[in-house]
């Protein structure tokens, strides 16, 4: 019985470890802070309340990706912020907020028979607004469930619309996997 207890243990600990160890999330949605940005990342405890934390990178082979469970007002609410690749560190911060401004997702659209869209509302049922045939940076702005509302430039013509789950890429360097 002590054995099977021990094993339960040890298997509790190492989900657990796991669970605070993940870099992808398929049930929130994900974006990386520019790069480019000079600026510091400000992690406040509330929307427009007091600075908790401040983020710089000097790095330019790692970036912050956050994990975002709700928008409002122009802020992300955060599930978590990672710092990636090579430390992959992991801030927590659940239920803190950052400013909304200069996160990026790109569109992963890998797939020359597949098509990316952009659509006027959070779901598929809504009007196709902009087909979008190769990767684009674009920078999101709020969220709706699993979707993002973006924006771009196209020539001098700035796109706005959301953009499904599966289209969504919180990597700078590399493609995301396809979910359904």
């Amino acid at each position: 019985m002590r054995f099977f207890t021990v094993i339960f243990i040890l298997f509790s600990i190492a989900s657990a470890a796991q669970e605070s160890d993940k870099y992808h999330y398929l049930d929130f949605v994900e974006a990386f802070y520019d790069n480019e940005s000079k600026k510091p990342l400000y992690i406040y405890d509330t929307i427009n309340g007091h600075i908790i934390d401040t983020l710089t990178n000097n790095n330019k082979n790692t970036y912050y990706k956050i994990a975002i469970l709700d928008s409002e007002y122009g802020w992300f609410k955060l599930k978590n912020i990672q710092r990636l690749p090579e430390d992959r560190k992991d801030f927590g911060y659940e239920n803190h907020w950052v400013k909304s401004k200069d996160f990026l997702i790109f569109v992963s659209n890998y797939d020359e028979n597949y098509k990316v869209y952009l659509y006027d509302l959070p779901s598929k049922k809504s009007n196709r607004i902009h087909k979008l045939d190769d990767y684009q940076l674009t920078s999101i702005i709020e969220t709706s469930d699993l979707w993002a509302k973006v924006r771009f430039k196209v020539g001098k013509k700035t796109l706005e619309g959301w953009l499904q789950f599966r289209d969504q890429c919180a990597y700078p360097w590399t493609n995301c996997i396809k979910y359904n």
